[in-house]
């Protein structure tokens, strides 16, 4: 069974899900998803506790003020590719909510991979990424050798991950590639042979987060709500997507692709293909762990509201 990717056509399916949660400061939690056998995309609701969080002073793609132990920047294989180990996400003021990856850090300072939409004296957080070897394990039941895991990247293209000898590996189905990080309020591309048990765990998140969506991308975008589904009204889709034009798909959770809804914009309110504005009890909901994929015309965020607010 082949993967279909395409920017214009999204796959969104979650079935059968349960979720359990420990409360704590911060609240902590699991969730098992269950996918039926087909082609999904699943989006982690967790994230990983930080290692830093306080003030610190951005000067273009530099941070510092920090305090901090150990390596948080590139992961250095020599035989795989690198990715980055940790993001920095604002947590105060116009930009709170949006992420930025870390390439490299001493023990006073970061170096981001991109410039923040912010500078001068901000307050964040640093925090692991969420990987796929954190997500895809032996117990979920995919199949070695056979099922594909899809991770996209912004300019449209992606990369094929398979999963063989009990771990994440490259399209070779030789080299370890569970490093591999998913972003947060990012989706992963699944191609299942047979049924799936995904189980996650994690802290729940209780701030917004500013999810960044790119022209002619596979742009996953999950709910980050592990124990409830998400009616489209609740989030801000009317404001941030272009009237008329930019959508975002919902696909059912049988694994046949089934289109559920297009949602678009009148400029104020999320619509239907119709350009009928969705009502509260009209709307279509993401369902725990479901995702939906958005086409834009132009970079933007999607912002995604925290599920304990």
């Amino acid at each position: 069974m082949k993967f279909v990717f395409n920017s214009l056509v999204a796959i969104v399916c979650f079935l059968n899900s349960s979720f359990a949660q420990t409360v704590s400061t911060p609240i902590v939690g699991f969730a098992n998803e269950q996918l039926p056998a087909g082609q999904h995309f699943f989006s982690p609701s967790f994230q990983k506790a930080s290692v830093f969080s306080g003030s610190a002073t951005i000067t273009g793609t530099t941070v510092t003020g920090l305090n901090l132990a150990g390596s948080l920047g590139a992961s250095t294989f020599t035989d795989r590719a690198n990715f980055p180990t940790h993001y920095l996400e604002i947590t105060s003021g116009l930009y709170a909510g949006t992420y930025y990856d870390i390439g490299s850090n001493t023990a006073n300072s970061v170096t981001l991979t991109e410039t923040p939409n912010t500078s001068g004296a901000v307050t964040i957080a640093i925090r692991p990424h969420v990987t796929l070897a954190d997500v895809i394990k032996s117990e979920s039941g995919i199949g070695e050798f056979s099922d594909s895991i899809a991770v996209y990247n912004r300019n449209g293209g992606f990369a094929i991950y398979y999963f063989a000898d009990g771990e994440v590996k490259g399209d070779n189905f030789a080299t370890p590639m569970g490093h591999v990080p998913v972003h947060p309020g990012k989706g992963i591309g699944l191609n299942a042979g047979s049924n799936l048990q995904v189980k996650t765990s994690g802290q729940v998140r209780d701030k917004s987060l500013q999810v960044p969506v790119y022209p002619g991308a596979v742009n996953v975008v999950g709910s980050m709500n592990p124990s409830s589904g998400t009616k489209i009204t609740s989030l801000s889709l009317g404001d941030e997507l272009s009237a008329f034009s930019e959508t975002a798909l919902l696909y059912d959770a049988t694994g046949n692709l089934g289109l559920i809804a297009i949602v678009l914009s009148d400029g104020t309110s999320p619509t239907d293909d119709n350009f009928n504005a969705y009502t509260t009890s009209s709307s279509p909901s993401l369902s725990t762990k479901s995702t939906m994929l958005v086409n834009v015309d132009s970079v933007k965020y999607i912002s995604l509201p925290s599920p304990v607010q």
